[in-house]
């Protein structure tokens, strides 16, 4: 997920593949992987005492899993991969951090749900998992991670198996693009500070002494993130070139946490702007799938 943090210059290096920008972030997510595994908001202890921690209408959309081969990119420390294990898939994650990816081996060792995770950037699977899996699934603030989408997509693509499914939630790239500096209680407030259109350089974040973690306001990070901005076009293209087809697209009024000052926060434990903000489409889903042959 995008943190909460002032931009500065666009970052004149590389625009995909491993580099420094790739690098930076594994540092950030290896710094903060023990934070976000404390903190009250990923539910850590509630999922060790059984409770479900993926959201309702992510479940509703992806079925039933059991039995199905899963792969879960951007895994972070693996808790939704372990959630989907517990409910019957076959699951392996795929994370950047190595510090994340040995914090999911050992929660699946301590809770005694088979799962296997491995260090990797996405772009750089290879042919490792050649149509080894019925679903591939991410979620909520992976692709601001993702400098290239088109071999984002072809990564997918090529893990699936023929009539495999693909699944994403994620903030929607018009949430992304919302000013962060007050509350947005108005439809006036709700302007872009952030652009909507990417041209494949990331901007960069510089941590100052203010900023906070979405996860946990008491945190912050000494480290410095590179991410980049994609709209919903150059997402739905990257599945369409890659072979895929698209099953369904969704749009919803709101996030899975509080993203900006203002939002109000529901009794389904959803966030979204204050009724007095002209609606907005704040997160997305795609489900798109491998055609079988014939």
């Amino acid at each position: 997920m995008t943190p909460v943090r002032p931009h500065d210059a666009k970052f004149p290096g590389d625009s995909g593949g491993s580099g420094s920008a790739y690098a930076h972030n594994e540092a950030f997510w290896d710094e903060v992987t023990p934070v976000h595994a404390a903190s009250d908001y990923y539910r850590l202890a509630e999922f060790k005492r059984g409770d479900d921690v993926l959201h309702d209408f992510i479940v509703e959309e992806v079925g039933d899993v059991s039995g199905l081969s899963m792969l879960h990119l951007q895994c972070h420390f693996g808790l939704d991969s372990l959630n989907w294990a517990r409910m019957g898939a076959v699951v392996t994650g795929v994370d950047i951090s190595g510090a994340s990816v040995q914090r999911a081996q050992d929660l699946s060792s301590e809770l005694d749900i088979p799962a296997t995770f491995l260090q990797a950037n996405v772009l750089e699977m290879g042919d490792r998992f050649d149509g080894q899996f019925d679903r591939v699934f991410t979620s909520i603030g992976a692709l601001c991670w993702i400098g290239d989408l088109a071999t984002w997509g072809q990564a997918i693509a090529q893990a699936l198996k023929p009539g495999g499914v693909f699944y994403i939630a994620e903030f929607h790239p018009i949430m992304d693009t919302l000013q962060q500096s007050m509350p947005i209680t108005n439809s006036s407030a709700a302007y872009p500070q952030y652009p909507y259109f990417g041209d494949g350089v990331p901007l960069r974040f510089d941590p100052e002494g203010d900023d906070s973690d979405y996860a946990e306001a008491s945190f912050t990070s000494e480290e410095t993130t590179f991410e980049w901005f994609h709209p919903i076009s150059e997402v739905i293209e990257s599945l369409i070139s890659a072979g895929l087809t698209i099953d369904t697209f969704r749009e919803y009024p709101f996030v899975t946490y509080k993203a900006r000052q203002g939002m109000i926060q529901g009794d389904d434990g959803l966030w979204r702007l204050p009724p007095e903000v002209i609606p907005l489409p704040l997160m997305f889903t795609v489900s798109a799938s491998r055609p079988a042959p014939g």
